[in-house]
């Protein structure tokens, strides 16, 4: 159990350190881009280019550990006995995990969108892919 401590600290501690949110921002570029010469042009729209897929990849990077922090943690409490004290607890407690976990597979998905160039906001499979536990007895 400790060795997950110690992942799980070092995930926080890389997050805090290295990929906050202000690192995701695009870059834009100077905005006379047509007042320049095509060669100075290329050079302008390739450095956006550069900077656009690095910012893309701080990202993914973000959410890759975020989601791995979030199954971590998942882990952890799989792992500890818990008393339950009724069978709505146990319930409840196995929403709470699935609810973790789906939300751990949603950042890693949105990685995976973010490299491919895609928008994250508009894709639903992990949604459509994982039952609502909302309600049920399991």
């Amino acid at each position: 159990m400790l060795e997950l401590e110690r992942a799980l600290h070092a995930i926080e501690l890389i997050l805090a350190a290295r990929y906050g949110d202000h690192e995701f921002a695009p870059w834009s570029g100077p905005t006379n881009l047509g007042d320049l010469p095509p060669p100075a042009q290329e050079v302008v729209i390739r450095r956006v280019e550069e900077a656009n897929k690095a910012s893309q990849e701080r990202a993914a990077i973000h959410f890759c550990l975020t989601s791995a922090a979030r199954l971590l943690t998942v882990t952890q409490l799989l792992m500890t006995e818990p008393v339950y004290r009724s069978p709505e607890h146990h319930a409840r407690r196995l929403r709470e995990l699935v609810d973790e976990i789906r939300t751990g597979a949603r950042s890693a998905l949105r990685a995976a969108l973010i490299l491919l160039g895609r928008d994250p906001g508009l894709d639903r499979s992990v949604d459509a892919a994982m039952p609502q536990t909302a309600g049920r007895n399991t």
